[in-house]
């Protein structure tokens, strides 16, 4: 497969559109395809004059932006290679990550970078509930500041001087580089001592923004909202919009305030986001604008529950799609609203294959993947042809149905319990607005316990409610199979984390041993 091309492609719609507008953020910051062209060239050659060599590993921390955008372009043409900071992470995980990388460069926002390098700053944002990267350790690391230079902050180069560094840069490509060389490294969201950095090739991040293109259905006139690379990238090689809020949290008010301001016909959210936007429409009698055609859904489970409730916000004529895929391999399959709604077998069907990626199941029940859009391997272990999802499955009819994760089921007795089966039926529940279950080891019966955590509907009381639960799971129209019946039913806010707000099981269970012992006193 040919190289990544960013700027030819960048250049190509921009020699169709040059006046046309790219990229919006809200605030009043625009930029046109012919700037963007000429900018994403500029920081290229500006970092290759500057030193950068192919290989060289990038620590970037600049919030989704304009300037974002140009300097993730130009340092990948520059044969960098791209290493999002998890700023949420631990400072003894984060400092893992460093050593086991050992970034050569540092791309940050100036605030950060001056903030998170002072340990006494660290330690009053800790004291305040906050959290900074202990950027002090990587002191051998080129830093270049993305904003105004901060007093008493470390010593950097100013991205706007690397812009300026080759003046009137031609439209002649750059040095080609090797397919396989990588172009993007992705820390995973777990919290293991070891932390696991998913490596992706260019040959696998253009085969991810070819896929992604093809099921944006977008093009010139249209207007996508996002923040995601592997969304926006696809989106302007198109011709399309893309307006970038700069905000780090999500927001319902803001996000319908940009899908009216901008006439919005496209859009991508996380799950977790998604749902916090349906409560809001729901609260308030509102629905999505008449402009909104695509609705992107993904990241993590995406109930049939939901997806109902969500039609119900839906314009006329919009489609909603709910995309699975892993930081390993993205996307892997989608299924449309409607097909979601129509399924009515046991698990979470997630849809066909998109082209060229190849699912099977092995006999144990795993669900195994392949594709042109496949990463390369862990850092530091061998290269990978196929990934192990760790995804319990079936195929059906051609599309996969996920029943489970091996590492989160329950073995009751004899009996194997998948949390994905049940989780599904529980959230139709009428008051149900997320749930999860967990098993947790129990010493005196030698055997695992079942506690279901529910996070209700503001409306519900909760005895009421819970032993209408308890009803519905073991004679009603939601009943459960009996080897899964609950031994606790908790109301409780379901813990989350990581990137995509997936639940974080094993907090969940650490907290269902706190009241598995509360309720034993």
């Amino acid at each position: 497969m040919a190289d990544l091309d960013l700027l030819s492609r960048l250049r190509a719609r921009a020699d169709a559109t040059p006046r046309a507008t790219a990229i919006v953020e809200p605030g009043g910051i625009t930029v046109t395809y012919a700037e963007l062209s000429a900018r994403a060239q500029a920081v290229a050659r500006g970092f290759t004059k500057a030193g950068m060599r192919p290989g060289d590993r990038v620590l970037f921390a600049v919030r989704p932006s304009v300037a974002a955008i140009v300097l993730m372009t130009g340092i990948v043409e520059a044969g960098g290679v791209l290493v999002p900071a998890s700023l949420g992470v631990g400072d003894e995980l984060f400092r893992a990550q460093m050593k086991q990388l050992a970034p050569r460069w540092v791309v940050a926002e100036s605030l950060l970078l001056a903030a998170s390098s002072s340990s006494l700053v660290r330690r009053i944002v800790r004291w305040r509930g906050g959290a900074l990267p202990p950027m002090d350790c990587l002191s051998d690391a080129r830093l270049v500041r993305v904003g105004p230079m901060v007093p008493l902050g470390p010593r950097t180069i100013s991205a706007d001087a690397i812009e300026r560094m080759v003046p009137g840069t031609s439209v002649t490509a750059l040095s080609s580089h090797d397919a396989e060389s990588p172009a993007l490294i992705v820390f995973t969201s777990g919290t293991t001592a070891v932390p696991k950095a998913v490596m992706h090739s260019r040959r696998s991040l253009r085969a991810t923004l070819d896929l992604v293109g093809g099921r944006l259905a977008i093009g010139d006139g249209d207007v996508l909202l996002s923040r995601e690379l592997h969304l926006i990238l696809p989106a302007l090689f198109a011709g399309a919009t893309v307006v970038i809020s700069r905000s780090m949290r999500f927001s319902a008010e803001a996000t319908l305030r940009m899908l009216a301001q901008f006439n919005v016909t496209h859009v991508f959210g996380v799950t977790a986001d998604c749902q916090a936007l349906l409560q809001y429409l729901v609260d308030n009698g509102r629905t999505l604008p008449s402009t909104l055609r695509h609705v992107l859904i993904g990241a993590a489970p995406v109930h049939a529950s939901f997806m109902r409730r969500f039609h119900d916000v839906l314009p006329p004529g919009a489609t909603a799609w709910c995309i699975y895929g892993m930081t390993e391999m993205l996307p892997v399959a989608c299924i449309a609203l409607e097909d979601k709604l129509a399924f009515t077998g046991d698990g979470d069907v997630v849809g066909t294959p998109v082209d060229d990626v190849c699912a099977r199941v092995t006999d144990d029940g795993e669900l195994v993947l392949s594709g042109p859009n496949l990463f390369s391997g862990y850092h530091g272990e061998r290269p990978v042809v196929e990934h192990h999802t760790g995804d319990l499955a079936r195929i059906d009819e051609g599309r996969i149905v996920l029943i489970g994760r091996q590492k989160d089921m329950i073995i009751r007795r004899e009996h194997n319990i998948y949390p994905a089966l049940h989780e599904p039926v529980i959230a139709s529940i009428d008051g149900v607005r997320h749930c999860a279950m967990v098993g947790v080891y129990d010493d005196d019966a030698a055997d695992e316990r079942v506690v279901l955590f529910i996070e209700p509907e503001p409306w519900c009381d909760a005895t009421t409610f819970t032993q209408t639960v308890e009803r519905e799971l073991r004679i009603g129209l939601h009943r459960i199979d009996d080897a899964a019946q609950p031994d606790l039913i908790v109301l409780a806010d379901v813990p989350r984390s990581g990137r995509s707000s997936k639940v974080d099981r094993v907090a969940l269970r650490e907290l269902a041993r706190e009241r598995l012992a509360c309720a034993s006193l």
